[in-house]
């Protein structure tokens, strides 16, 4: 049984700027007919010189829930990159209606885009721009994708961009994951060792050690307790953007 908790924070330069938190996430178990359970988590991340980032990343997260649940329950789709790359297109259409219907350009709502979907016989992970995806098996621990830069310094890639689908990563394998983490870019230089490039183990190990301990019941509290932590001092005097985490285990205590 998966055991899952995430949050999203405003940034403390946002919070001068009297602006939103533009992170958005997903993260729930879905059941579908064949009586399959699968665990799906999202995050979004709105460009701080987007507009309506942080509408861009909503629509993401809930474009691709849609599209993920009607793929779920069609017997007859694979999930492959083929798949994944048909998600994408929904979410560009999505929002780049949205901005023809308020005069905007799809730049205007560009966001970073990232995912994993886990079944007991399948792991498939899929990222445009930057954030990070860390699994593990139980033994060991390892990023996915190594997030993105752009063309240029302090630049992404975002999945509003016409080339999205060119800078798509995806992963579909038969490992079994027991743990996932997902976080937007404002974690990075926290979650992350840049010099090995592996996750700081001192950073999720104390969370997930927490969480495997937890009963179902105790959960959704747990939210507001990782929404606090990543508001906390210590956390706001080493990054002042916005910040989402998304926790899932169903390893045995």
């Amino acid at each position: 049984m998966w055991k899952v908790i995430k949050a999203s924070t405003v940034g403390t330069s946002h919070t001068e700027s009297s602006l939103p938190c533009q992170d958005d996430c997903y993260a729930d178990v879905i059941y579908i007919a064949d009586g399959l359970d699968y665990l799906v988590c999202l995050v979004s991340d709105g460009a701080g010189s987007a507009k309506e980032g942080g509408k861009g990343a909503e629509l993401a997260c809930t474009t691709a829930i849609s599209s993920i649940e009607a793929t779920l329950n069609n017997p007859k789709s694979i999930l492959d990159e083929a798949c994944i790359e048909e998600w994408v297109r929904e979410i560009q259409k999505t929002i780049y209606k949205m901005a023809d219907a308020n005069s905007l350009t799809a730049r205007d709502y560009a966001c970073t885009f990232l995912g994993a979907l886990l079944s007991p016989s399948k792991s498939v992970f899929f990222q445009i721009g930057d954030g990070a995806i860390v699994a593990s098996n139980g033994y060991t621990q390892g990023v996915v994708f190594w997030p993105e830069s752009g063309l240029y310094a302090n630049m992404t890639n975002f999945i509003t961009e016409d080339d999205a689908l060119a800078n798509l990563n995806v992963s579909v394998t038969s490992s079994r994951i027991d743990e996932v983490a997902l976080f937007s870019d404002g974690l990075q230089r926290l979650a992350l060792s840049f010099e090995q490039r592996t996750p700081h183990s001192p950073f999720f190990e104390p969370m997930f050690s927490v969480l495997r301990n937890l009963k179902p019941v105790e959960l959704e509290s747990f939210d507001e307790k990782l929404r606090s932590f990543l508001n906390s001092p210590q956390i706001n005097e080493r990054t002042d953007d916005d910040k989402t985490l998304v926790l899932a285990t169903r390893r045995p205590i």
